[in-house]
C-alpha cells in the first residue's frame, strides 16, 4: 500500500495586546496643553502627546540632505501588519507490504516553512524505515529507525522586535521602513527613532541558522522457547547533532545621524559564534514475560531490567569585532575569542515487575515493583523503590442482568493506588549530571574574570549554587478511584475519575542571600498535594448508515495545594517576572502569583490619599491569585453524513490569574490600552476611599489624580507600573482548539478515473482559530510565553517570543 499526502497550512498572528488609539508621539515633557495632555514631538518614542487629529505632521528629524517624513496623525495598525503571513508546504509518504513471515514499512516526509516574523524560514525532513521478520516458529525480529534532519534560518532578536514595536508610538506605520537597505528613511541613520532600531533591520542584522539531525533506532529481539514465555532483548539509540552560527552585522552610523536631536546611535560592530552540541540516549532492556490461562484465570508476569546512559557534549566560541563586515568567520575577528565546552553523563538502572492476573474476562488485578539507580544522586540516596497496584471489575459481564440489560451496556469500576519516584533534576541538554558537585568555570575560557585571572594565569570561578547534598528523589503517592459506563448500546459513553496525590521531597531551587557566597540552594523541601475529579461524557443522539452526529465533553476540576515546606520556611519563590513572583505558600494553592498591592480599607477598598488622590503600595509582597486552571472544560461534536466529515473542538479554562509582564512596559511607552481609560485627564481612582480625620474611611467621588499623562504621570512612572497586580488579571478563556472538515471520495467514482488509487480524502483544518479573553486582560493569550517555561514560573508570561498565532490549510491525500 502506498500513501501521499500534501498538506498546505497558514500561519497567522492572531492575538494582539489591547493598545489605545487616540494619542500618539509627545508627552508632558515637551511641554503642557490646556487641558492637561501632553504635545506631540515627531521623534518621541512613548505615546503620550496630543489626541489624533488626522493632521499631516513631520515624524523624525530631516535627513542631512534636508529631506524630511510626514505622516498622518492618527492611527495605524503596522504594529499589528509588520507580522506577515506564514506559510508550510508538507509532504507526506508511506510504502508498507509484508506476508506472514515479515512486515515493512518506510515513511518520509518534506517541510518548508515560512514564518510571521520576516525573513524567517525553516526546513524539516524525516525518513522512517521499519519492520518485523519471523525466523521460525519462536523468533521475530522487529527493528526501526528515523533520520530527521531539519533548519532554522531566523531572527535572534524577535523578543525585542514585538516589545520595541509595542512601545512605538501608533501613528507610525512601521511597515513604511521594510525596505531599510534602498529607503533613506528606513536606513537605520535615517530612522526616525533616535533610541529603537527599525525592526526590519533588527530582524534581518540579527540572526541565526541552527541545524539538526536526530537520527534514532532500535532492535527487539522476541524468543518464545515454549509456548506462553516470551525473552525479549531490545537495544535503542536516540542522538542529536546540533550546530548554530548566530551572526550580528556591522552598521557605522554617519556622524550626522549620531548627534542629531536626541540621538543615542552608536556604531554596531559585527559578531560571530559557532555552537556544536551532541547528545545521545541509550536504552537497554532485558525483560522475560509468562502469559497463561489456567481454566478461568490468566496470569501475565513480566521480569525485567532496563539501563539508560545519557551522554552530551557542547561546544561554543564567540569572537566579535569582525574586520571585513559580513565575513562570519571566527578568525575574522579581532581580539580573543572567548569559548567554553561542557561535557555530561548519567545512567540509570532499573529492575522491575509487573503481575496480571484476570478471572473470566472481567476482574482483573495487577500490582507492579520497581527499583530504581539514579547516578545523578549520592550513594546513599541512590536507590530508589516505588510500587502500585490496581483493580477492575466489568460489572457488565459478571453481572447477568446488568448483560441481559437494554440499558447499560458496558459498565466498568477501577481503582488503584500508586507510588512513583523521579529524580526532578536538569535538562534535556544537561540531563541534571553532577548537579550535586561543586563546579567551576574557566575565566579565561568565558571571559568572566573581572580582572582574575591575571595576563595568561589560569583561573576558576566556583559556581554560585549551593547544593544539598543529602538530595532525595521526590516521591508521590497517590490513589484513584473511577468508573465507566456506556448506554443504550453505546449511544451514551461515560467515564468518571476522583484522584488525589500528595509529593514529598520536591527538588527546589531557592534563593539565598548574597552574603553567603551563593545565591541559591538546590534542596529538597515541602510536600504538595494534587486532588480533582475528570468526568467524560458523549453522546450520539442520532446514527444511521448515511448519517451520524455525536456531541460531548471533558471536564477537570484540578486543586494543588502547597501543604508544608519546613519549619524555618513557609514560603518559597519560584521564578521571577519583573515585579512578581511565583511561589510555593503553605496552606495556598500551588503556585500563587505574589507582589505589591495597593493598600486597601477592610472592605478591599484602595486607600487614596486625601490631598493627592494618589493610592500607596503594600510594603510587603501578598497573595494576588492562584496560577494554576481549576476547571477545564472541553467540547467537541462530530457530524458524518456519508463520506463528509466535520469535527470540532473548543476548551474552557477557567479559575487562575496571570501576571502579563508585558504591562509595565506599554504604560510606560503610554501605549498601552488602561493608560487612555480617563481620557489622559484627572480621574477619580475608581473604587478609592480616603482616611478622614476621625480615622474613619470615607468613599472617595471628588480627590482626583492631577496628573493622568506624560513622560512622569500617573501611567508611565511611579506607583502605577510598581504594582504588581495592576498587572495580574484572570486567565479565564475560551478557545476554538480545533475544526476540520473532510471528505472521503466514494470507491466508485475512483475507481472510474484510475484503477490503481484505492482511496483519495480531501480536508481543511484550522487550529487556535478564535479566542475569547476575560474582559481585564488587555494583554494576551493566557496560555502564551510562559515567564520561565522551563523552571517554575508558571503564570508569568513575559514577551520573550512573536504574538500567539492561529493555522489554518489544507490536504489532499491520495492511497494506492
Amino acid at each position: 500500500e502506498i500513501n501521499v499526502s500534501q498538506n498546505v497550512q497558514f500561519e497567522q498572528v492572531a492575538f494582539y495586546p489591547k493598545i489605545q488609539e487616540r494619542f500618539g508621539s509627545g508627552g508632558s515633557a515637551y511641554g503642557t496643553m490646556p487641558d492637561g495632555s501632553g504635545y506631540f514631538n515627531y521623534l518621541e518614542n512613548q505615546s503620550y502627546g496630543a489626541p489624533f487629529d488626522g493632521s499631516l505632521r513631520p515624524l523624525g528629524p530631516p535627513l542631512e540632505d534636508g529631506s524630511q517624513a510626514y505622516t498622518t496623525y492618527d492611527f495605524k495598525p503596522g504594529h499589528n501588519d509588520f507580522w506577515e503571513l506564514g506559510l508550510t508546504n508538507q509532504t507526506d509518504f508511506s510504502v508498507s507490504s509484508g506476508d506472514d513471515k515479515s512486515s515493512f514499512y518506510i515513511s518520509g516526509q518534506y517541510v518548508t516553512v515560512k514564518g510571521t516574523t520576516p525573513g524567517d524560514k525553516f526546513t524539516r525532513g524525516n525518513l522512517r524505515i521499519n519492520g518485523t521478520r519471523k525466523v521460525g516458529n519462536r523468533v521475530k525480529v522487529t527493528y526501526s529507525t528515523a533520520y530527521a534532519p531539519n533548519k532554522y534560518d531566523i531572527s535572534s532578536a524577535t523578543g525585542s522586535i514585538y516589545d520595541n514595536m509595542l512601545n512605538m508610538p501608533s501613528n507610525v506605520d512601521i511597515t513604511r521602513y521594510k525596505n531599510w537597505r534602498t529607503d533613506p528613511f528606513a536606513n537605520p541613520n535615517g530612522f526616525y527613532n533616535p533610541w529603537y532600531q527599525n525592526p526590519y533591520f533588527t530582524a534581518d542584522n540579527y540572526r541565526h541558522v541552527d541545524r539538526n539531525a536526530y537520527l534514532t533506532g532500535n532492535l527487539e529481539l522476541k524468543v518464545t522457547p515454549v509456548d506462553g514465555l516470551d525473552l525479549i532483548a531490545g537495544q535503542g539509540i536516540s542522538t542529536r547533532f546540533f550546530t548554530q552560527k548566530a551572526t550580528a552585522g556591522a552598521f557605522k552610523y554617519t556622524d550626522y545621524a549620531k548627534n542629531t536631536d536626541q540621538s543615542s546611535k552608536t556604531d554596531i560592530p559585527a559578531s560571530v559564534s559557532e555552537t556544536a552540541n551532541k547528545s545521545s540516549r541509550l536504552v537497554t532492556d532485558l525483560l522475560a514475560q509468562f502469559d497463561k490461562t489456567f481454566g478461568d484465570i490468566n496470569v501475565n508476569l513480566v521480569g525485567g531490567t532496563q539501563l539508560i546512559e545519557n551522554n552530551g557534549r557542547y561546544l561554543n566560541t564567540y569572537i566579535g569585532g569582525l574586520v571585513v563586515n559580513n565575513l562570519f568567520n571566527l578568525s575574522n575577528g579581532t581580539g580573543n575569542p572567548t569559548y567554553g565546552e561542557e561535557d555530561y553523563k548519567t545512567r540509570l538502572m532499573g529492575v522491575y515487575g509487573k503481575l496480571t492476573v484476570g478471572y473470566k474476562d472481567f476482574l482483573f488485578l495487577t500490582a507492579t515493583a520497581r527499583n530504581d539507580w539514579d547516578s545523578r544522586l549520592n550513594k546513599d540516596n541512590r536507590s530508589f523503590f516505588y510500587p502500585s497496584a490496581e483493580a477492575s471489575v466489568i460489572l457488565s459481564d459478571a453481572i447477568a442482568s446488568i448483560h441481559g440489560s437494554d440499558l447499560i451496556s458496558y459498565l466498568k469500576v477501577r481503582g488503584g493506588v500508586s507510588k512513583t519516584g523521579l529524580v526532578n533534576l536538569g535538562t534535556e541538554s544537561d540531563f541534571g549530571a553532577y548537579y550535586l558537585l561543586p563546579t567551576f568555570s574557566s575565566n579565561i575560557s568565558y571571559g568572566t574574570g573581572n580582572g582574575f585571572p591575571y595576563g595568561s594565569l589560569a583561573g576558576y570561578s566556583l559556581d554560585n549554587k549551593l547544593v544539598d547534598k543529602s538530595l532525595k528523589p521526590e516521591l508521590t503517592h497517590g490513589y484513584e478511584v473511577g468508573f465507566d459506563m456506556n448506554l443504550w448500546s453505546d449511544r451514551i459513553v461515560t467515564a468518571a475519575t476522583y484522584f488525589n496525590t500528595r509529593t514529598d521531597n520536591q527538588t527546589i531551587t531557592t534563593a539565598l542571600s548574597n552574603s553567603t557566597g551563593f545565591n541559591s540552594l538546590l534542596t529538597n523541601i515541602g510536600e504538595t498535594s494534587s486532588k480533582g475529579v475528570e468526568l467524560a461524557l458523549h453522546v450520539t443522539p442520532y446514527e444511521s448508515n448515511d448519517f451520524a452526529v455525536t456531541v460531548g465533553g471533558n471536564y477537570t476540576y484540578l486543586d494543588n495545594m502547597v501543604i508544608s515546606i519546613s519549619d524555618l520556611l513557609p514560603q518559597l519563590n519560584l521564578a521571577t517576572s519583573g515585579s512578581a513572583i511565583s511561589a510555593a505558600v503553605e496552606g495556598r494553592p500551588f503556585p500563587v502569583i505574589m507582589g505589591l498591592d495597593y493598600q486597601r480599607d477592610p472592605q478591599g477598598r484602595v486607600i487614596v490619599d486625601a490631598v493627592s488622590g494618589l493610592p500607596s503600595a503594600t510594603t510587603q509582597n501578598v497573595i494576588l491569585g492562584n496560577a494554576t486552571p481549576k476547571h477545564r472544560i472541553g467540547t467537541d461534536a462530530v457530524v458524518s453524513f456519508r463520506n463528509l466529515r466535520f469535527s470540532i473542538l473548543f476548551e474552557y479554562r477557567g479559575g487562575y490569574s496571570v501576571f502579563n509582564g508585558i504591562g509595565p512596559s506599554m504604560d510606560w511607552s503610554g501605549t498601552g490600552y488602561r493608560t487612555a481609560l480617563y481620557d489622559r485627564k484627572s480621574f477619580v481612582f475608581p473604587n478609592s476611599v480616603y482616611m478622614a480625620g476621625d480615622g474613619s474611611y470615607v468613599e472617595n467621588t471628588t480627590v482626583t489624580i492631577a496628573n493622568g499623562n506624560g513622560n512622569n504621570g500617573y501611567w508611565s512612572d511611579g506607583i502605577n507600573r510598581a504594582t504588581t497586580s495592576n498587572y495580574v488579571t484572570s486567565g479565564d478563556f475560551v478557545k476554538l482548539r480545533e475544526v476540520s472538515l473532510s471528505y472521503e471520495f466514494p470507491q466508485s467514482i475512483i475507481s472510474k478515473v484510475n484503477k490503481v488509487v484505492k482511496g483519495a480524502t480531501i480536508s481543511v483544518q484550522g487550529r487556535n482559530l478564535f479566542l475569547w479573553m476575560a474582559k481585564d486582560n488587555y494583554y494576551t493569550d493566557p496560555e502564551y510565553s510562559s515567564a520561565g517555561a522551563s523552571g517554575n514560573g508558571t503564570g508569568l508570561n513575559d514577551i520573550g517570543d512573536t504574538p500567539p498565532s492561529r493555522y489554518f490549510g489544507g490536504t489532499f491525500s491520495l492511497r494506492f
